[in-house]
């Protein structure tokens, strides 16, 4: 498959690009102003088409959904900068500034998703009513070997490009076809191979920015937000031992454990997913 360029692959794309300090980020809104709103953060990896599969059942539910494609990710741009967290953060909570709901809204993030959106409330907290961490990631780097070469100076973003990248390609195509959903490797190996992909995830390790993410829980300690922890007993990026701990580190909150339900958890069960979470407020009509 040859390379696409980021052009070649909005042509067919849904949603509005909002202009920000870094460049273009892609963002999908679905549902009326008046209904609760529920901003979605995805993952390290694979960019906010990671929701396709929850967001019927966010709107079936009542929400009016709203998700984005972090820089380096999908159909945002992909500027040549140090991908660290605080670059993540200040896109994320750009756009909460740029989308101006008419009230307080419900955060959602998964995996490094989840240390974003955890730390987006701790930095917007009039702007968040409830805090919702799926799968939310602990420390990637510490147990992964594969990180770690990554994160080598000067090798690491090619490696990345000539090992990292097959490896992931290969890898989310055994988990689609496993859960019936082969179309989606066609779609993350063409938005992957398009330039920017493997240099923005070689930067995100070279920073660390996979790395520790216990000062973003922690950093809610004195939050007043409703917050829930969705996890799954299968998962094998972010173990229970993980989530545990994460959770150690959050104030009071609710925790739903889906049995048997691994990283993917978004796509493989949405509807338990949604049922975790706490009904929408009724609209503004």
């Amino acid at each position: 498959m040859r390379q696409p360029s980021l052009a070649e692959l909005r042509v067919n794309g849904r949603g509005r690009y909002l202009p920000l300090r870094a460049g273009l980020t892609h963002v999908i809104e679905e549902g009326q102003d008046d209904q609760a709103a529920i901003l979605l953060v995805h993952g390290a990896t694979v960019p906010a088409w990671e929701f396709d599969r929850l967001v019927p059942h966010l709107r079936a539910a009542g929400w009016r959904t709203i998700r984005f494609d972090l820089f380096g990710h999908g159909l945002s741009d992909r500027p040549a900068v140090r991908y660290d967290f605080s670059f993540f953060l200040e896109q994320a909570l750009e756009v909460l500034d740029g989308i101006r709901p008419h009230r307080p809204l419900t955060l959602l993030g998964h995996s490094f998703g989840a240390a974003l959106a955890a730390a987006m409330a701790s930095q917007r907290p009039e702007r968040i009513e409830r805090l919702v961490l799926v799968a939310p990631l602990l420390d990637f780097m510490a147990n992964s070997f594969w990180g770690q070469v990554f994160s080598l100076p000067g090798i690491g973003g090619l490696m990345m490009r000539h090992v990292g990248l097959p490896v992931l390609e290969r890898r989310r195509a055994r988990r689609y076809q496993t859960i019936g959903a082969e179309d989606l490797t066609w779609r993350f190996i063409s938005e992957a191979r398009a330039p920017g992909y493997a240099d923005a995830l070689a930067s995100m390790f070279a920073n660390r920015t996979l790395g520790p993410q216990r000062e973003h829980y922690h950093g809610l300690q004195a939050s007043t937000h409703e917050i829930f922890v969705v996890a799954g007993s299968a998962d094998h990026v972010v173990p229970l031992r993980d989530v545990a701990e994460v959770r150690s580190l959050l104030p009071m909150h609710e925790y739903r454990q889906i049995e048997n339900a691994q990283h993917n958890l978004l796509l493989t069960h949405p509807a338990l997913v949604t049922s975790a979470l706490p009904p929408p407020h009724p609209g503004l009509r």
